[in-house]
C-alpha cells in the first residue's frame, strides 16, 4: 500500500551496473518501509534493461528507463516525481549510485533529526572512504549574483584556451603542497542553511509537498547544489547538515566510465558548468 511506504529513495544510474547493485543492496538492508526507484539515464551498455530484469521480482524496487541521457537534474527529477505521485513518502532521499548507506537505522535517525529541526533538505556526513575526506557541507554560504557572474566569465576564458589552461592546472597539482590537518573542519558540526553536497540529499515532506521536482530542470551537470540552495533560501526552506547520519561516497564512477579520457572529462565539466551558471544567472535575474 502506498501509505505504508514512508521512505523513498532515488538512485541515478549510468552504466556502472555492479555499483548500482551495491548501492541498492545497502538501501534494501535499511530497517524501514521503503521503495527504491532506479533511474537509468539511457546507458549505452544496456545495463538499464539488465537492472530492470534483475529487480523484476523485487516488489519495492522500480527501474525507470529514460529514452535519452537527461543529466543529473532531470534524471533525478524522474525518480522523485514517480515517488511523489505513487507513494505518500514523508522523506525522499536522492543519491548517486556510487553512494552506500551502511547504517540500517539511517531512516530512523533522519526522522529523529527532523523532529528536532524540521528541515526541508538534509545533507548527511558524506565520507569518501578512499581519501578520508568529508564532503559536507559543500559550502557554508551560497554564491551571490556577482560571484556567479565572475566565475562564469572565468570558466568561459578557461574553455576558450582549454588545452593551455589544462596544462597549467596539471602543473599546479604536481607542485601543490599537501593540505593542512583539519581537526576543526565544519563537517563535525551541525549547520543550517549551508550548501549541501549533491551526492546525497534527503527531502522531507516540507519540501515534497510544494515541489513537483527536486532540481531545477534547466541544467545537465554541475551547479545543481548551488541552485537548490538558492531556491530554498528564496522560498524560506531550511537546509540542514547533520553529522549524525553518514553515507559513503565512492565518487565519480559513472562519470569516469562515460569519459575515460581525463581531458574529455575536464572539458565536459567546463562546458556544462558554463551552461549551468548561465541558467543560474537567468534564475537569479528572474
Amino acid at each position: 500500500m502506498a501509505d505504508e511506504v514512508k521512505y523513498g529513495f532515488v538512485v541515478l544510474h549510468y552504466m556502472a551496473f555492479e555499483t548500482t547493485l551495491k548501492c541498492t543492496a545497502s538501501l534494501l538492508a535499511l530497517e524501514a518501509p521503503l521503495h527504491v526507484v532506479i533511474v537509468d539515464n539511457a546507458s549505452p551498455d544496456g545495463s538499464g534493461a539488465r537492472l530492470q530484469e534483475y529487480f523484476a521480482q523485487t516488489e519495492n524496487v522500480t527501474v525507470l528507463l529514460n529514452q535519452r541521457n537527461e543529466g543529473f537534474a532531470r534524471g533525478n527529477n524522474a525518480g522523485y516525481s514517480y515517488l511523489r505521485e505513487h507513494f505518500s513518502c514523508a522523506f525522499i532521499s536522492v543519491l548517486n549510485n556510487d553512494v552506500l548507506i551502511p547504517d540500517p537505522q539511517f531512516p530512523q535517525k533522519v526522522e529523529a533529526i527532523y523532529r528536532e529541526t524540521p528541515f526541508a533538505v538534509l545533507g548527511p556526513d558524506i565520507l569518501n572512504p578512499t581519501s578520508g575526506k568529508h564532503q559536507n557541507p559543500a559550502h557554508l554560504k551560497g554564491f551571490t549574483r556577482e560571484e556567479v557572474q565572475e566565475r562564469l566569465e572565468r570558466y568561459q576564458r578557461n574553455l576558450h584556451h582549454f588545452h593551455w589552461n589544462r596544462f597549467k592546472w596539471k602543473l599546479k597539482r604536481l607542485l601543490r603542497p599537501a593540505p593542512a590537518s583539519q581537526e576543526n573542519a565544519p563537517w563535525q558540526n551541525e549547520a543550517q542553511n549551508v550548501v549541501l553536497h549533491g551526492a546525497c540529499y534527503v527531502f522531507s515532506k516540507d519540501f515534497i509537498g510544494p515541489r513537483e521536482q527536486c532540481f531545477h530542470p534547466g541544467t545537465f551537470l554541475y551547479f545543481e547544489e548551488e541552485i537548490l540552495h538558492w531556491e530554498c533560501m528564496r522560498d524560506g526552506l531550511i537546509t540542514l547538515y547533520s553529522p549524525s547520519v553518514q553515507v559513503l561516497h565512492l565518487e565519480d564512477v559513472s562519470t569516469d566510465l562515460a569519459f575515460r579520457s581525463s581531458a574529455r572529462k575536464d572539458k565536459l565539466k567546463l562546458q556544462e558548468s558554463v551552461h549551468s551558471m548561465q541558467v543560474f544567472l537567468n534564475l537569479m535575474n528572474s
